[in-house]
């Protein structure tokens, strides 16, 4: 078998080749990235692109691909165990992707499309973290699918899907990933790993302290985290009801509470909701919060959230979707002008309607009309995104948790949308 592809792509040739008598290190050490190019899996400029996405959002290369929906869940369960059993020296390359390719063809899982071109995989142990969970009785199917459809759309790993919408302890996702590696190193059998796991909520549920519960609906939080007193939530609130309108826009309207601050109440109660934080929590960081630095959570590349980067990060808009806005702003420009304020019309140079775009893509008051105005996008979904880009400005939450509170509402919205047609 030739090596010159192998050399060629940045991967170490085959065992036993004189060329890399170090093999196993090297082969340890192949990035998954590198492992895709190689493998020809997608488009060189998609991968680049995911590549530097993945590094500035700080989300793992895999799950960008798929919240950017270039490669599909299931065709990166088979990547990642192709790029595991190259790793571990069970297969060479070619015969990897040899298999990658007839999986995709064909549907086939990776020992299926191993066996199919002679391979023998007697030896070859892989375990999913829901099928072992399944296994040991601490997730049932419906939970299980429930996390899943949640992982598909925000793109975060199945075990941080169960720690932070499901509140699963950690140390249960830590050893069943930890039992996954050891039964792929034949260190310990399938069987032995389910029967761990099974006990391991036994042992803990002794030494779990308890979090004090406090049931909190937006205004309680509003007024128990100092936010604003409580006759201007009265007032705002009788003025909501008598026209009809939601309690944070009548409060963004006084010109003494600082909206950014009720936005992000707004996003941090519906972590409270979903039980991601307790209601003491929350309140507890809003009395304790230092406004005067809104640091924020940053990307990997030190830049800020605004809601244009969080909608790529969350996978609800991808590139191409972005070069359809900008031909509708292009086609719809006097409709764009007056979401941003400006006369706009055919005598406008392409300079400056291109600056102009930028700027409104960095504004999130006038990206987020851009979007439910002229993209179709649904309001709510919309808001609720403003809502944790203002939390994660004052470092009210995980970007983990944002995504997932994101993902989670985008759900609810398309489920509601689909019933009631």
């Amino acid at each position: 078998m030739s090596e010159e592809p192998n050399i060629a792509k940045g991967l170490p040739p085959s065992p036993g080749s004189a060329a890399m008598p170090n093999v196993d290190a090297q082969r340890s050490g192949i990035r998954f990235g590198e492992f895709l190019a190689a493998l020809d899996a997608l488009p060189a400029e998609e991968l680049a692109g995911t590549l530097m996405a993945s590094k500035q959002l700080g989300i793992p290369l895999g799950r960008t691909l798929v919240v950017r929906r270039l490669i599909s869940n299931e065709d990166l369960g088979r990547l990642l165990e192709f790029h595991g059993l190259y790793r571990r020296g069970l297969c060479d390359f070619e015969h990897i992707r040899e298999a990658f390719q007839l999986s995709k063809v064909k549907g086939l899982n990776v020992k299926e499309s191993l066996a199919a071109i002679g391979l023998s995989v007697d030896e070859i142990e892989s375990v999913r973290l829901g099928e072992l969970l399944l296994a040991a009785q601490l997730v049932d199917v419906e939970q299980l699918n429930n996390a899943l459809s949640l992982q598909n759309l925000c793109g975060l790993p199945l075990g941080r899907v169960l720690c932070i919408h499901f509140n699963f302890p950690p140390e249960i996702i830590d050893a069943a990933l930890g039992f996954q590696t050891n039964i792929r190193q034949k260190a310990i059998s399938y069987a032995e790993a389910v029967d761990h796991l099974k006990i391991m909520p036994l042992a803990m549920n002794a030494d779990m302290a308890m979090k004090p519960v406090i049931e909190l609906d937006l205004q309680d939080l509003l007024i128990a985290g100092r936010v604003c007193s409580e006759a201007d939530v009265q007032t705002a609130t009788n003025f909501a009801v008598a026209n009809n309108l939601p309690l944070e826009q009548v409060l963004c309207g006084f010109n003494w509470i600082d909206p950014a601050l009720v936005s992000a109440t707004l996003g941090l109660s519906k972590l409270v909701d979903g039980g991601y934080v307790t209601g003491h929590e929350a309140v507890n960081f809003l009395i304790n919060a230092d406004l005067s630095k809104k640091d924020g959570v940053r990307m990997g590349d030190g830049e800020k959230f605004n809601l244009h980067k969080f909608l790529l990060a969350c996978g609800f808009l991808t590139p191409p979707d972005i070069k359809e806005i900008a031909k509708l702003i292009v086609s719809r420009k006097r409709e764009f002008g007056e979401i941003i304020g400006r006369t706009i019309d055919d005598t406008t140079a392409k300079e400056e309607l291109q600056k102009l775009v930028f700027n409104c893509f960095t504004n999130d008051a006038q990206f987020a009309e851009l979007l439910t105005r002229m993209f179709g996008s649904d309001e709510l979904v919309i808001t609720h995104a403003r809502n944790l880009v203002d939390l994660l400005s004052i470092n009210g939450a995980t970007v983990e948790q944002a995504i997932l509170s994101f993902a989670s509402i985008r759900r609810d919205v398309a489920r509601f949308s689909s019933t009631s047609r």
